[in-house]
């Protein structure tokens, strides 16, 4: 069973009811996703790069289709799949049984947006209760972001501060504080921080949308996602009579 962690109680009475439909019915009209595919023996030696990413789109899972075009682009290098907020349950168990039955090999990434940055934390705690180790986690401008559990190697945390407004927790992105961890934590706010690109036009419903975040994530992977070592190719040279047969 994983345990619910209930979210601030500043969350509107509407936002609860919707949150308990969208347990009963598909809101996002794309269906649950295909966690299967990322651990799938073809998807997996189809790949240049190994591990399994996991990306979460914000609340209901009704925003953030950032989200899907960045496993999109992920995906061509490592087995990715984005997955709707509602879902983080199911990802939970999912995961652990994938790597009870040995198809769960690391690294493990884990990505989420909004909302789903929150509970791609909360993914993190339940898989620490069952010993499994979470490679890198990315939170892009997370809401209310609990802790971060120790099973996690590290943590890079893009966000967009608003300081006028961040006092309310709903449609912010906020740091993750280095000392509430033993993670080790990276921020970037992109309103004050030189990240390489524009990001005056940023902010929450339209950061994980952006081309910049979505490459500075996929650097962050790279990093944490080594290259497929090739198989080595044996080359037999051709057997010339009266001379032993030869293989480099």
């Amino acid at each position: 069973h994983v345990p619910h962690w209930p979210r601030p109680a500043t969350t509107l009475g509407l936002a609860a009811l919707l949150t308990l439909l969208s347990g009963c019915m598909d809101i996002t009209g794309r269906g649950p996703a295909p966690l299967a595919r990322t651990v799938s023996t073809v998807s997996v030696d189809d790949h240049p790069r190994i591990g399994h990413v996991y990306c979460m789109r914000g609340w209901l899972g009704i925003f953030s289709t950032g989200m899907d075009a960045l496993a999109v682009e992920v995906n061509k290098e490592v087995p990715a799949v984005s997955v709707a907020d509602e879902e983080w349950r199911r990802e939970a168990h999912f995961l652990v049984k994938e790597r009870e039955a040995g198809r769960l090999q690391p690294p493990l990434v884990l990505l989420g947006h909004s909302w789903g940055a929150d509970d791609q934390i909360r993914v993190c705690q339940y898989l620490k209760d069952h010993n499994i180790r979470v490679n890198l986690r990315i939170t892009i401008d997370p809401v209310t972001p609990p802790t971060i559990p120790d099973n996690v190697d590290r943590c890079v945390n893009i966000f967009k501060s608003h300081p006028v407004t961040d006092i309310v927790p709903l449609w912010r992105g906020v740091a993750i504080d280095p000392k509430s961890t033993s993670v080790p934590v990276t921020n970037y706010d992109l309103r004050t921080d030189n990240v390489g690109f524009p990001t005056a036009d940023i902010d929450h419903i339209n950061i994980e949308k952006s081309e910049g975040v979505h490459l500075m994530c996929i650097r962050e992977i790279d990093k944490t996602c080594p290259l497929r070592t090739p198989s080595p190719v044996i080359v037999t040279k051709p057997h010339l009579p009266g001379s032993p047969s030869a293989a480099v």
